[in-house]
C-alpha cells in the first residue's frame, strides 16, 4: 500500500480529522484540526496518510521538535473496519523509515494509553493490544512517570501514560537507557507550549525529577505492562 504526505492543504486532511483522529483519541488527548493544520504548515507536525481514493483508511501524525531532536509519534490511527490488516505496520514503515532520514531524531517516541489506567473501547481500540504491537516493533518504554499536559486552556491532563521509544539514533542502538537532558528538554517545550509554564505541582516535579539520573533514563521492556510506571494522579 502507498503512502502519501500530508500537508496543510492536503484535500484529505478534514475527513482524516473527522474520520479517522476524533473518533480514536479523546478531546483531551487531541489537537484541534487548525491545530493540526497549522502545525503541517510550520513544518513542526508531519503526517502519513494511508487512502483507498478519498477513503482515508489510516494516518500517523509525528510532531518534531529541532531543538531537542526529539520526534513524537503523536497520533497513530486505522478506521476500526481495516484493523489487523497490515496499516497500522505500513504506517510505521514510514515512521521509523522515511522520518528518520529526513529528520535525524535523536529520539523517536510515542504516547501510549497505558493498560492499566485505560480501558478497551470499540473505538479507541485496545491500550494492552496496543502495547503488544509496539513491542513487537522492539519499543521500549521509558521510566518516566509520564502523563500527558493539558493541551489547552479548558482541556485536562491524561494520567496513565508512557512514552514508548520507537527509535534511538544509531550510538544508543544498543545502550540501556537514553540521555535525560534532551528528553527533559523536550518535557519542558511541550509543557510551555501547551500549559504556559513550566509544572510546578507533585506530579510535574515526579516526572522531571525522573529525568535526571545518573547514566540516563533507563529503558524498561513493554512485554510486563504491570511492571511499567503509571502516573495515576496528575
Amino acid at each position: 500500500m502507498a503512502l502519501t504526505e500530508m500537508g496543510p492543504e492536503h484535500p484529505l486532511l478534514e475527513r482524516v480529522y473527522d474520520r479517522l483522529l476524533a473518533p480514536a483519541f479523546p478531546a483531551d488527548e487531541l489537537v484541534s484540526l487548525d491545530e493540526l493544520r497549522a502545525g503541517l504548515a510550520e513544518g513542526t507536525s508531519i503526517a502519513a496518510l494511508a487512502a483507498d481514493g478519498d477513503r482515508p483508511l489510516g494516518v500517523a501524525v509525528g510532531e518534531w521538535s529541532a531543538d531537542s531532536r526529539v520526534l513524537l509519534l503523536a497520533y497513530l490511527s486505522v478506521t476500526a473496519e481495516t484493523r489487523s490488516q497490515g496499516i497500522g505496520g505500513t504506517l510505521m514503515s514510514a515512521v521509523l523509515g522515511d522520518w528518520q532520514r529526513r529528520l535525524d531524531p535523536l529520539v523517536t517516541l510515542a504516547e501510549v494509553e497505558h493498560p492499566a489506567a485505560h480501558a478497551a473501547d470499540p473505538d479507541r481500540g485496545d491500550p494492552a493490544a496496543r502495547v503488544r504491537f509496539y513491542a513487537r516493533l522492539g519499543a521500549r518504554a521509558l521510566d518516566l512517570p509520564y502523563f500527558q499536559p493539558a493541551l489547552r486552556p479548558g482541556a485536562v491532563r491524561v494520567p496513565g501514560m508512557l512514552l514508548a521509544v520507537l527509535a534511538v539514533e544509531p550510538a544508543l542502538r544498543e545502550a540501556a537507557a537514553v540521555p535525560g537532558a534532551p528528553v527533559r528538554a523536550w518535557l519542558a517545550e511541550y509543557f510551555e507550549e501547551t500549559e504556559g509554564r513550566m509544572p510546578e505541582d507533585a506530579a510535574g516535579r515526579a516526572l522531571f525529577d525522573a529525568t535526571d539520573r545518573p547514566g540516563g533514563i533507563p529503558l524498561l521492556p513493554l512485554d510486563d505492562p504491570a511492571a511499567l510506571p503509571c502516573a495515576r494522579t496528575v
